[in-house]
């Protein structure tokens, strides 16, 4: 299956591909790869202009998981429907509070370089045997990435290996009640780091009711509701 970038009206370019990538190297930062695909990243881009966070794609040595826009659609979505049903206006991505936008994004940043190959196995159907590796992330959140190994007709462990991130905070006596997201496009490598891209289906933060809850608090305290 071909998963395409659309960078205009006109132009593809196929640099997603199940299970792999048909360019690796990027000449350029995490935040330029970002910046110069909008049709899967502008909203991504833009939250991390709003949450002050530019410089640390542009120049730190990093790891980045990153959510496509859909992820932040879904999200706001949420929060607009959760305060439809308690008869508040509906908000925009501008009027989130920065320390938000950081909170989330940061949940998807590892300091230094990590290649898909660098991560443990992981077997949620077997996790004593194969546990992947619990990793803290730039601000503290703690996240679970493993390689699953897939199946081929019958056959274990012998088909693609999909990087998997498990919300472990979640429920961490029960591995498999967590929330997690597996990742379609791995090791895009800009020059100031590793860039991997979260499955379509992911919502911002694992748990969409974290972002609601928290958007909603900020919101209340900063006396949007009186404007």
């Amino acid at each position: 299956m071909l998963v395409t970038i659309v960078t205009s009206c006109q132009k593809k370019e196929d640099y997603f591909k199940d299970g792999g990538i048909s360019k690796a190297n990027y000449d350029g930062s995490i935040y330029d790869y970002l910046k110069s695909h909008p049709y899967w990243f502008d909203t991504v881009t833009y939250i991390i202009d709003q949450a002050g966070m530019r410089e640390m794609f542009e120049e730190d040595t990093i790891t980045f998981f990153s959510p496509t826009d859909d992820a932040v659609e879904v999200a706001m979505e949420a929060l607009n429907d959760y305060r439809y049903t308690h008869v508040e206006d509906s908000v925009h991505i501008e009027d989130i509070d920065p320390h938000i936008w950081r909170y989330f994004l940061s949940m998807h940043v590892l300091k230094g370089k990590f290649l898909a190959k660098d991560f443990a196995r992981v077997d949620p159907d077997n996790i004593y045997a194969y546990p992947g590796i619990d990793y803290f992330t730039s601000e503290g959140f703690i996240v679970n990435i493993g390689l699953v190994y897939g199946d081929y007709k019958g056959v274990k462990d012998v088909a693609a290996r999909i990087i998997r991130l498990t919300d472990i905070t979640a429920d961490p006596e029960h591995f498999r009640n967590c929330p997690s997201v597996t990742v379609m496009t791995s090791d895009i490598q800009p020059q100031n780091g590793v860039l991997h891209v979260l499955n379509n289906s992911y919502a911002l933060g694992f748990q969409v009711d974290r972002f609601v809850n928290m958007a909603e608090q900020y919101l209340l305290l900063n006396g949007y509701n009186e404007k």
